[in-house]
């Protein structure tokens, strides 16, 4: 699929997922269709130990730290647990965000109530230790801005990560500071308006992501996702802005590379 010439950083994939093929063998693949960076993303508690072990392993994996919206529950004392996490690391270096955290109306796991404060929570941490966000936002984005604009948007911003909000959503998101993600959705038949949006994201704003092992893009619908796919997504997007993959992948590693500080 990729010319050899090209890089690309995959900034949303779950490697402590991925139990399809030996991971040696994953990352192989990945390095052979020029993916040079990955970032392996938190969602519960369980995963912080796990995708930590990932970058301490590798130079050019790097991990965060947060909880998802579904988990928003299951963990009561949040604040408290990823501070300890967080200060007791002996790779923090390699903690490049916070996250995944947000909001997700759309499915009933958690309370409205409880992903709201566990999402600031996240966000007063994001500020006090200066990283940026990794944001998962599905049927909330009023509220998710209205908490953003009440704690205030950490310095570093962040990113609407596997974004499939509306594209006023999406620019709304841009004038506070974030970077719109798109994954292999956008690759789907019936993401035109995805495409769309994906028109009108500024340059320097734009990301690239797999979030495997979910959402494998086309011509992989029904597999499991992993990051060698993700030149699919470049491609789509890059047919989408009418312009050349060359050129996604440069301004996405490069927006990456700056956002996260790898």
């Amino acid at each position: 699929m990729n010319s050899p010439n090209l890089n690309f950083i995959d900034t949303h994939a779950h490697l402590g997922m991925l139990e399809h093929a030996p991971m040696d063998e994953i990352l192989a693949r990945a390095q052979a269709q020029g993916i040079t960076k990955m970032i392996t993303v938190a969602t519960h508690e369980e995963s912080w130990s796990v995708n930590e072990s990932f970058a301490a392993k590798s130079p050019n994996i790097y991990f965060t730290l947060g909880l998802h919206p579904h988990d928003a529950e299951k963990v009561p004392n949040c604040e408290s647990k990823l501070r300890a996490f967080y200060e007791a690391s002996k790779h923090k270096n390699k903690c490049v965000a916070i996250g995944e955290t947000g909001l997700d109306f759309f499915y009933d796991f958690a309370a409205k109530e409880a992903q709201v404060a566990q999402f600031e929570t996240q966000v007063k941490l994001a500020h006090e230790w200066n990283l940026p966000l990794v944001i998962h936002c599905r049927e909330a984005f009023n509220e998710l801005f209205k908490s953003l604009k009440k704690i205030g948007v950490p310095p570093r911003a962040g990113v609407m990560h596997c974004f499939t909000g509306t594209t006023e959503e999406a620019l709304e998101s841009v004038g506070l500071g974030f970077s719109i993600s798109f994954s292999g959705i956008i690759t789907f038949k019936n993401a035109e308006a995805l495409r769309a949006t994906a028109k009108l994201v500024p340059e320097d704003r734009l990301l690239i992501e797999t979030d495997c092992p979910f959402l494998a893009p086309v011509p992989h619908r029904g597999k499991k996702n992993e990051p060698s796919f993700l030149p699919h997504t470049a491609s789509v997007i890059a047919a989408a802005r009418g312009t050349s993959v060359d050129h996604v992948a440069k301004i996405t590693t490069e927006n990456a590379i700056r956002m996260f500080g790898l």
